[in-house]
């Protein structure tokens, strides 16, 4: 006596439902690729124009602010974005974000007193970004830079707040 396990209808409709949960597998997986790959990428930082190098004086600290393109998945959008830029003796510049290491607010620069200032924490900075006094656990961040055609290019980048280590955010 022969026992049969399953019938033609049945071996018919299980065969159909493993053919289209492969074809829906077979479409879904590039699609969810094409729409969260972009997302979880890595970001990699570009080069902005932060202005004129011959306007900036040796020693002496000046707030840039430009625009930079974010993308943001698939869309792309402008943001404005500061930094502290100082003319070294030798030519070269350095670029401070503007963001205060301990907690993120912004400082200022004080001349009269030769210092960058915190006002929400009083984190004190001297003009190289090593910190003085206050709680800021590390020295303001710095940012490449280079000079083509007496532009100051910046390539911008945040850093986690509140952390002895500079590491990216």
């Amino acid at each position: 006596m022969s026992v049969q396990l399953f019938s033609r209808r049945s071996f018919l409709v299980r065969a159909v439902i493993g053919i289209i949960a492969f074809l829906s597998a077979a479409i879904a997986a590039p699609l969810a690729g094409f729409g969260v790959l972009p997302v979880l990428k890595k970001k990699q930082a570009d080069w902005s124009d932060a202005g004129v190098a011959s306007d900036l004086a040796a020693n002496e600290p000046h707030e840039r602010r430009f625009l930079m393109s974010v993308r943001n998945g698939w869309q792309e959008e402008k943001v404005e974005r500061t930094v502290w830029l100082v003319k070294k003796p030798d030519g070269g510049v350095t670029a401070f974000s503007a963001n205060c290491p301990h907690l993120g607010c912004g400082y200022r620069w004080f001349p009269e007193e030769q210092r960058f200032k915190c006002p929400c924490h009083a984190s004190v900075f001297d003009i190289t970004g090593k910190v003085l006094s206050g709680p800021a656990p590390r020295p303001l961040d710095t940012l490449d830079t280079r000079i083509e055609n007496n532009r100051v290019l910046v390539k911008f980048e945040a850093f986690q707040v509140g952390t002895p280590a500079k590491k990216e955010a």
